[in-house]
This record gives C-alpha cells, sequence and structure tokens, in this order.
C-alpha cells in the first residue's frame, strides 16, 4: 500500500518563471508592486451582456485562434470518441485505431444528419455510421461505404469524408480552430513563451481523473477575469483555500496574448532558504496560466486544473472543467486522495464560489446600475485581457 500523499516531480523553471519567482520572493513585504498601472480603469459593462460583442468574439476570435478542448488522455484507447458540441459546431473528437487524435465536424456529409447525438461522455466506436442512412465513416473521418452506392453514380468517396477541423496535440492537451475553411494550425507558435512554460511539466503523460462540463448563467470574460487577478482571494475564497494564500501580491506578466501569473502560497517563506533548483512552483507558490481567449490552467499541489470557457450566449457558458494528475491512482487511499481534491476544487471553489460570483455579477451588469466597472491597480491583467479582445474584434492583428 502506498502511503505517501501523491506528488508530481519538481518542475525546472525556465528563465521567465525564475523570474517570476524572485520578484514573488522579493516584494513579499510591500504593499505595492511594480507592475502595478498607474491609476485605476474603467470597462463598460456592454462586453458582458451585448449579443452584438459576442458575436464579433466569435467570429474574431473563437473561429480563428486554436482552442484547447482537452487532454489526449479522455481519448485513452483507440476507438474512443467524444462529442461535444461548442460555439454552435458539433464535434467529434476521436483516436483512430492507429492512435492519431483528430476533431471532426459531427455532421453527416450526404444530408447533414449528426452521426452521435447524445454529447459529453466517451465511448468506443469501431467506426462511425449516420443513424438516417447509415453512411459509414472511420475514425479519421473518411468515408468508408455508402449503402447502395449505385444511386450516387457521380460521388466521390474521397471527397465526402467527414469535415476535419485543423487540430494538434501538444503537451497532451487537444487544440483545435474551429473552423473548418482553416488549413493548418501552429500552436507553439500561437502559444509563444507559455510553450516553452508548459514543456516542463510533462502533461504528455499526465492522467485525467475527473472532468465535470455544465452550463452556468455568466459571460465567459467574467471567468477568465476572476484567475487573472488575486484581489479577491481573502474575501471570496474565505471558507475554502484563503488560509492557504498570504495577501502578498502576485508576480505576473503578459507572454503575447496570454498571461503568466505566480501567487504565493503560505509556504513560500521556506523558499527564502533554498537555492532556486529547489523552488516548486506548487509547494511554494500556485502558477496559473491564462491561455487566451477562454483557457486556463491552475497548478495545485499535487494535480493540475485545466478549464474552458465557451460562449452560449452573452450571459451563459459552457464550462469543462479537467483535473489531470501525475499518474493514475496507484491504491484507493490515492483514489479518495483526488476525489477530495476535485470535490473540493470543481464544487467548492470553481462552481460555489467563482462560478456564483459570475453569475451574481452577471445580474449586476445587465442591471444598468453601473454605467462603468472599476478596475484597480492591481487589476493590469484585467485590463490588458480586455483590451486584447477589443482588439481582435476591431479585426486588429
Amino acid at each position: 500500500m502506498n502511503n505517501a500523499t501523491p506528488r508530481p516531480p519538481l518542475t525546472p523553471l525556465n528563465a521567465p518563471l525564475t523570474r517570476l519567482f524572485e520578484r514573488l520572493l522579493r516584494d513579499m513585504d510591500h504593499r505595492e508592486s511594480p507592475e502595478w498601472d498607474a491609476q485605476d480603469s474603467r470597462l463598460d459593462p456592454a462586453v458582458y451582456c451585448d449579443p452584438a460583442i459576442l458575436e464579433r468574439e466569435k467570429s474574431q476570435i473563437f473561429r480563428r485562434l486554436p482552442l484547447c478542448l482537452g487532454h489526449a488522455d479522455q481519448l485513452r484507447e483507440p476507438g474512443s470518441v467524444l462529442a461535444r458540441d461548442l460555439l454552435g459546431l458539433p464535434l467529434l473528437l476521436t483516436r483512430d485505431r492507429h492512435g492519431e487524435i483528430h476533431v471532426l465536424l459531427n455532421v453527416c456529409r450526404h444530408r447533414g444528419a449528426r452521426l452521435i447525438a447524445g454529447e459529453g461522455e466517451v465511448c468506443r466506436h469501431s467506426g462511425l455510421s449516420c443513424p438516417y442512412h447509415a453512411w459509414t465513416y472511420e475514425l479519421n473521418g473518411t468515408l468508408r461505404a455508402v449503402p447502395k452506392a449505385e444511386a450516387f453514380p457521380t460521388l466521390n468517396l474521397a471527397t465526402h469524408g467527414l469535415r476535419r477541423l485543423p487540430s494538434q496535440v501538444r503537451h497532451g492537451l487537444i487544440w483545435a480552430i474551429l473552423d473548418p475553411a482553416q488549413t493548418a494550425i501552429d500552436v507553439p507558435a500561437f502559444l509563444g513563451g507559455i510553450d516553452d512554460d508548459l514543456s516542463g511539466f510533462g502533461f504528455e503523460n499526465h492522467h485525467v481523473f475527473r472532468q465535470h462540463a455544465r452550463r452556468r448563467t455568466t459571460n465567459w470574460k467574467l471567468m477568465m477575469d476572476a484567475f487573472q487577478e488575486t484581489y479577491h482571494i481573502k474575501r471570496l475564497h474565505a471558507p475554502t483555500i484563503a488560509p492557504f494564500f498570504p495577501d502578498i501580491n502576485p508576480a505576473g506578466e503578459g507572454v503575447g496574448l496570454h498571461t503568466r501569473i505566480l501567487v504565493a502560497r503560505d509556504r513560500l517563506p521556506e523558499a527564502l532558504a533554498l537555492p532556486p533548483t529547489q523552488w516548486d512552483l506548487r509547494q511554494h507558490a500556485t502558477l496559473t496560466h491564462a491561455i487566451f481567449p477562454n483557457s486556463l490552467l491552475i497548478y495545485h499541489p499535487d494535480a493540475t486544473s485545466h478549464m474552458g470557457m465557451f460562449p452560449i450566449s452573452p450571459g451563459e457558458i459552457l464550462f469543462v472543467h479537467t483535473l489531470f494528475t501525475p499518474h493514475a491512482p496507484r491504491d484507493e487511499k490515492e483514489t479518495a486522495h483526488w476525489e477530495r481534491t476535485f470535490a473540493m476544487i470543481d464544487g467548492g471553489v470553481f462552481g460555489a464560489e467563482d462560478l456564483y460570483i459570475s453569475e451574481q455579477i452577471q445580474l449586476g451588469v445587465a442591471s444598468g446600475a453601473n454605467e462603468q466597472l472599476v478596475f484597480g491597480r492591481q487589476e493590469h491583467h484585467l485590463r490588458r485581457f480586455h483590451a486584447n479582445v477589443a482588439r481582435l474584434c476591431r479585426g486588429a492583428d
């Protein structure tokens, strides 16, 4: 029986993460951070509730940039298929018999019926068959068979496979561009410096422990806002995680469209007596990667959360939370430990606190009570995030 608490190996810090850690230690006792903006600023609450703004976000951002759809381990075995509707598109994530992962449109090329009606559960298939006329496809999307093929004398099977979306597995994560007109995807170029950060965590070998997808009544940007500032931790999270986080200014920076933020944990003072090779991104601090536009990676002490915020309407999202662990549970104790971790994080922190307050804000921004919302100096990452959204919605590169 394994009695040790499961813990990922120490993550080697690259130069940017070392720089953030040094800043965190240096500014432990300072009330202000040198990275703060000189003054506060204002935001139009319409960005959270205007349907026209959301349509521009979908067309100019969500259909053009790589989005993280989950972890490859969820499609663990050849023949695994996951159906999910995102941004109005019915999708299939598949692992074919050769082990390759594909992102396909869940739409038959004959008359447009869905091949799989349900969504959210991984199932096993040797092929995909349309329930209407039984056109049958391989798991890589190739059209395999058409009943009464003589009725389609001009049909070219090679050109009538399921529509593929540009996709790539990178760092064990599945990325795709949700536009069938796009032909290429370059995740390393999109991630920029974040790509180097992720390479140190070994996500390729991680295990998907649990995933919970649900609809919640908030704008997608409100949840992205919540994880790009720490001003709220001691207040909103007082019943759950606040005791683990001292009221110390975080260290963060923009990385292209993305953001990396390092937040002090209660064990940070221990690092003052340690060499940099023993600084621990999970025990001494908590790292957050806010990957534009709608992904968050949160590095807990012995597991990692990925959150995806997929807009349904201005005031509704599909919120998908996946917990990765460094390996599959090796015994009942590890299973119970990660079950408790998932329940606390998914239900207590994300569900009852972050999503709850975001839903309360959504009611507030739609009420007309505020002509403008205020961002304080320590909320500067939010200002940058919203500026990037607005710039891309204008069609600017």
